[in-house]
């Protein structure tokens, strides 16, 4: 009688190629997360000063801020088929901000001083802490960015200490 060679993997080379795979995956997935919450935080960066921009330039035509966001700032024509007319904001805020709106993983939230309107503010706060961001932002007419981390509201951001500083917590 002859010896067969059988072909294939044992349970034990199966079980190792398992566990290299599942260690590989305990190292990527948490840094592809962190990738995307930076991703967000960035894009935030840059809406918000998008966001006052748009808001100097509304101002500096009509001398007076907003006092509601969606039909001053794009008109009564903020509509997915047609395109908005004037259109003072960013085209990805073609939103109501008045009541907080979701833009890349954040809540915007605006609001107008008393009238007249000469001023605003304007925050921004992860949907998901941790998730689709770690840190929260405001803005107001200064044209200052501040942020802190967690999820903070306008009276515990607008304070001096969070402008360009090592964000601090928001409570």
């Amino acid at each position: 009688m002859g010896t067969r060679h059988r072909r294939g993997f044992t349970l034990v080379e199966i079980m190792i190629v398992v566990a290299i795979i599942a260690l590989l995956a305990a190292i990527a997935i948490p840094n592809v997360l962190r990738g995307r919450t930076s991703a967000n935080e960035a894009a935030v960066i840059g809406n918000m000063r998008a966001v006052n921009s748009a808001l100097q330039m509304f101002q500096s035509v009509n001398n007076v801020f907003p006092t509601t966001w969606n039909t001053e700032m794009y008109g009564a024509d903020c509509a997915a088929a047609t395109a908005p007319n004037p259109d003072y904001g960013p085209p990805s805020f073609c939103v109501n901000l008045d009541g907080g709106a979701a833009v890349q993983g954040y809540t915007y939230t605006y609001a107008d001083g008393a009238a007249p309107v000469n001023s605003y503010t304007v925050l921004a706060v992860p949907q998901t802490l941790g998730t689709t961001g770690t840190r929260s932002f405001y803005t107001d007419q200064s044209g200052v960015l501040r942020h802190c981390t967690g999820t903070g509201t306008v009276a515990n951001i607008a304070d001096e200490s969070t402008v360009d500083t090592a964000p601090t917590a928001c409570d």
